[in-house]
């Protein structure tokens, strides 16, 4: 054996080491996905937070519609068809 060849591996051995590595990477990869999502998914939205908070105070202190008032149509506007306009 030459003094430059320190390390003799079998193509056998070499298959068995690209296997582990690759499945080495492969775990390595699926961990940092599942530790980014459960990093990024515990905290909520600042968006959501500022919507909670900026209440629309005309809509919140204004009494809920009751059902009387929603049976009542609503005058029609000006540019909108009579709704049996086909009938005629």
């Amino acid at each position: 054996m030459s003094e430059i060849e320190t390390v003799a591996l079998l193509p056998g051995d070499m298959l068995a080491i690209c296997m582990t590595a690759l499945v080495s990477f492969a775990l390595g990869m699926i961990a940092t996905i599942l530790f980014m999502m459960a990093r990024s998914g515990g905290s909520p939205s600042d968006l959501e937070d500022e919507l909670l908070k900026d209440g629309n105070p005309e809509t919140s202190h204004r009494p809920h519609e009751t059902a009387k008032d929603l049976s009542e149509p609503a005058p029609p506007e000006t540019w909108e068809k009579n709704s049996n306009w086909w009938k005629t």
